[in-house]
């Protein structure tokens, strides 16, 4: 290698080198620049205090979520939490994705959940109907089967959430879990 071509090679690494760690060196020093968090164009659905709370305002026609329970199923007091737990989350997964704004109205008041009797798989398939026909979300559970209940059994329906006035219509005749 001749004198020529290895100064080049070395004026060419040299400034390689010190364009690298000059943009380091500003990438570094001005990065929190480049990096601001956009505005919210929400509010947020949870804020930190709102489990603390315990009383609300009016709650005539609160936005609230519906659990209907198959009551033919018998199924146990743990396994009934599960499901509706599941329901539960269903449906806030939902609603978060498809109407945020339902859902900050939802959580506003607490998040009411009213869990209810359904007598068969029948009925759960009519409310679903109804639910649907109001333009109201609904989301059947079904259970994996390791348990109590055969595989891919209907458990669960979550209703909601939606005004408790628009609730009624669908599932104002089933009584208390």
């Amino acid at each position: 290698m001749n004198l020529m071509t290895t100064n080049s090679y070395l004026a060419v690494f040299g400034a390689g080198t010190l364009i690298g760690a000059a943009s380091t060196y500003f990438i570094l020093k001005f990065r929190h620049q480049w990096h601001h968090k956009p505005k919210l164009k929400h509010e947020p659905v949870w804020s930190n205090g709102m489990e603390e709370r315990y009383e609300f305002r009016d709650t005539d026609d609160e936005v609230r979520l519906v659990l209907g329970v198959r009551n033919d199923l018998k199924m146990q007091k743990g396994k009934v939490a599960a499901q509706c737990g599941h329901g539960a989350m269903a449906a806030y997964a939902t609603t978060l994705s498809t109407s945020p704004s339902l859902l900050k109205n939802w959580l506003k008041n607490g998040g009411t959940k009213i869990a209810l009797r359904v007598d068969s798989e029948d009925q759960m398939l009519e409310l679903d109907r109804k639910a649907k026909e109001n333009n109201v979300l609904s989301c059947i559970i079904r259970d994996a089967g390791q348990t109590q209940v055969a595989p891919g059994t209907r458990t669960v329906i979550a209703i909601g959430p939606a005004r408790r006035s628009v609730l009624e219509k669908i599932t104002g005749h089933l009584k208390l879990y």
